[in-house]
């Protein structure tokens, strides 16, 4: 791996950390879409930094997440739950961008926070697990 692709997914892993703090302040305006927003984010951000270790980009936020789901799922390097609170922040926030009307109770979107928090720290530990063995 390359000073470049290093300092890549540093930054992936730091616009994810940013994605999450945005999601939270989000949450204390009450913007439950736009929170629901910045939690996929940070989740999309955090399996980039992966990749970029990889050397591997995708265009299409689809193709991210099936690589998630068979690196990081059937992998086994995450619970199968973080596969589907991915997969649901990936259909929430589609239909809170894209919908005309979108409802959802606070108390979800604080529990999708938490579980969110949970999983970007849990990739996080992988991704410089990944990134100190690519440097060996």
């Amino acid at each position: 791996m390359n000073e470049d692709n290093k300092i890549l997914a540093k930054y992936w892993i730091e616009k994810s950390y940013k994605a999450l703090d945005s999601a939270k302040l989000s949450f204390e305006q009450n913007f439950y879409e736009t929170t629901m927003n910045r939690l996929y984010y940070s989740v999309f951000y955090m399996v980039n930094a992966y990749l970029q270790i990889e050397g591997i980009s995708y265009r299409k936020h689809s193709a991210v997440r099936s690589f998630f789901n068979k690196k990081f799922i059937k992998g086994n390097l995450l619970e199968k739950d973080y596969g589907n609170i991915y997969n649901r922040l990936y259909q929430i926030r589609e239909e809170a961008d894209y919908s005309i009307i979108f409802e959802i109770e606070k108390d979800k979107v604080e529990w999708y926070i938490n579980q969110t928090e949970k999983l970007i720290k849990e990739m996080e530990k992988i991704v410089k697990d990944k990134l100190n063995k690519e440097l060996k």
